[in-house]
């Protein structure tokens, strides 16, 4: 039996820990830019109704020293607080050439912890 990727009522969504608990933002910020809208709304259509039961949970958890399942479902929680606005906003695209050069920008704060 392998080890829980996420606390047991979060189980269900295991399927996007790997590609979507990503650890800090500057990740997070390039996983928005490389990924279509399809695959976005996939994400997002699973973790919509989970927000506030996550919310929730995270509540109890300390910031630092959280179990590995609670970190991977804080991790889920700030991929989605942090790529939702294309869908909330019902983009047509998530790449705007000449808008700016996303693949320009540099994360050198303390934000890259988490």
């Amino acid at each position: 039996m392998g080890e829980k990727l996420l606390p047991t009522h979060f189980s269900h969504l295991e399927m996007f820990v790997k590609e979507w608990a990503l650890a800090n933002e500057r990740d997070r910020y390039h996983k928005l830019h490389g990924t279509t809208l399809d695959q976005l709304r996939v994400f997002y259509d699973a973790m919509l109704p989970e927000m506030d039961a996550v919310m929730e949970f995270l509540k109890g958890q300390p910031l630092e020293g959280m179990t590995p399942p609670a970190e991977n479902l804080f991790r889920l929680a700030m991929t989605f607080a942090e790529t939702a606005h294309p869908i909330d906003l019902a983009w047509k695209d998530i790449d705007f050439p000449s808008a700016y050069r996303w693949q320009s920008l540099e994360f050198t704060t303390v934000s890259t912890q988490f």
